[in-house]
């Protein structure tokens, strides 16, 4: 009677605790895995970062000149896209939120950052922090797009309107 207790209650702990741990293990894997492709394509571009930041898919990381932004979005078929930004053409940059309104309850459908550039013949650039069709819920976004925003602003009002005089 012991025996067949103590391996029931064995069974069932096992039952709880093992699932767990495999999620738990799941997970840092696959951090881990964005983590180091992220520090492999960053070291071919030669760029030191100041500030970077690695989230879900995403890498964003601001050089120590304050003069480029580099965005990288992972994916499962490719090894990643990058998008580097010239801060010294950027004219201004906006938050971007779009809400659900339905039933009366308010989420967030999208937060994004959008980049004017200076010159007129190059189209606004966006940058997506948050899509409710690729992520099911929340997880900071919401200031960590406001953070970004508050450095981006911070390195667009460093650097100089210089002319140079003929």
């Amino acid at each position: 009677m012991k025996i067949s207790l103590i391996i029931i209650s064995t069974i069932l702990v096992l039952s709880v605790v093992v699932p767990f741990l495999l999620f738990v293990y799941n997970g840092t894997k696959n951090t881990s895995n964005i983590k180091k492709q992220a520090n492999e394509l960053t070291k071919s571009n030669g760029i030191t970062y100041a500030i970077k930041e690695i989230w879900r898919k995403n890498f964003i990381g601001i050089s120590s000149d304050n003069a480029l932004l580099t965005y990288i979005k992972f994916s499962d078929a490719e090894p990643g896209v990058i998008t580097e930004i010239n801060l010294k053409d950027i004219k201004q940059c906006n938050i971007i939120k779009n809400h659900n309104n339905a039933n009366k309850n308010i989420a967030l459908k999208s937060l994004a950052l959008e980049f004017v550039y200076k010159s007129n013949i190059k189209p606004t650039l966006t940058i997506p922090f948050f899509e409710i069709d690729e992520d099911l819920s929340e997880d900071f976004e919401l200031q960590r797009v406001e953070k970004w925003h508050t450095l981006i602003k911070n390195a667009l009002t460093v650097q100089p309107n210089l002319k140079l005089a003929s």
